[in-house]
């Protein structure tokens, strides 16, 4: 068998692939911030680049779009120092952030403790996390960044759509049935994502570009949908990021297999491309079985057929 070698690029190799971090490295993170998402769980959404706190520029802030904190993202490359610490915590102060995230390309032990304290000392709705940035290639492929969570928030202290208090019976179906379906998508799909489930009635993974995810959920009309998602900023830009998908619409739908559904929701600002089947978390595990490998199909093919069509829409980020 033919194995590859991994490589871990150095901070040189870093630097020309993006040679600025201010202008190149943030731009990146912030139209790839699923990568971001998967690993920790969570759905930032990106508001704004470089925006200002007083006389410094905050790299990037936005907001989870699960639990509606704001989220500010310090970058920095080399080693974490005290400097890049300390704005962590200036401009989580100015504003007024619930979660932290301070990235290097190695994150030193007296600066793991430290976010260590802060997620102690910090209130329940507050997280900090130090993250590492490795960029990897096997043999002479393109190269990979690849994020290592070095320190973040206990469990008990994880803000979730649903704390660990008010999980039920039925919030562990749901978690185990999205967790089956992960682990069925990774083995056809190796690394596909690292999105774990969570006792909730819908789970989402990236598609490459702030404000569109893919969604797979149980709805009340007893269907079960697999849908992108699109979230990109107003109302109108949203409308128009789904009219553009349109245009591709008959391409779309052929290599998707179905038609789908292109829906502007009236009662909200988001978007919605989304096909479904019938089925709930109450079916008996043959029919659970049919809904996990529909969506893994539908997943996978979606990701496949949206991606490459959503990096090229002309809206916010982009």
């Amino acid at each position: 068998m033919d194995i590859g070698k991994i490589k871990k690029l150095g901070e040189a190799e870093i630097r020309r692939l993006w040679p600025n971090e201010a202008k190149d490295f943030s731009p990146w993170l912030a139209n790839n911030i699923s990568i971001l998402n998967d690993i920790l769980n969570i759905r930032i959404e990106i508001e704004e680049i470089e925006g200002a706190v007083g006389d410094f520029r905050l790299d990037l802030s936005g907001i989870d779009g699960v639990s509606q904190r704001p989220v500010v993202i310090e970058c920095q490359y080399g080693k974490s120092d005290h400097d890049h610490l300390g704005k962590v915590i200036t401009y989580s102060a100015s504003r007024e952030a619930g979660i932290m995230i301070w990235i290097a390309n190695k994150i030193q032990t007296a600066h793991k403790q430290a976010v260590e304290w802060l997620n102690k000392i910090s209130p329940q709705d507050m997280a900090f996390y130090a993250i590492e940035l490795e960029v990897l290639k096997i043999d002479d492929s393109k190269p990979a960044p690849d994020f290592k969570i070095v320190a973040g928030p206990p469990p008990a202290k994880r803000r979730e759509t649903v704390s660990m208090e008010e999980v039920t019976p039925r919030n562990r179906q749901y978690q185990q049935f999205f967790d089956r379906l992960k682990t069925r998508i990774n083995e056809l799909e190796p690394n596909f994502t690292r999105a774990k489930g969570l006792p909730q009635s819908w789970w989402g993974v990236g598609l490459g570009k702030t404000g569109f995810s893919m969604v797979a959920s149980f709805t009340i009309a007893g269907t079960f949908r697999i849908e992108v998602y699109i979230d990109a900023g107003s109302k109108e830009e949203n409308e128009n990021a789904l009219l553009q998908l349109k245009e591709h619409r008959l391409s779309i739908e052929e290599h998707i297999g179905c038609e789908l559904k292109w829906d502007i929701l009236s009662d909200n600002r988001m978007s919605r491309i989304s096909t479904s089947i019938s089925g709930s978390i109450d079916e008996d595990e043959k029919k659970l079985q049919e809904l996990i490998d529909w969506g893994t199909s539908m997943i996978i093919q979606f990701r496949k057929v949206f991606t490459p069509l959503i990096r090229n829409i002309g809206i916010g980020l982009a």
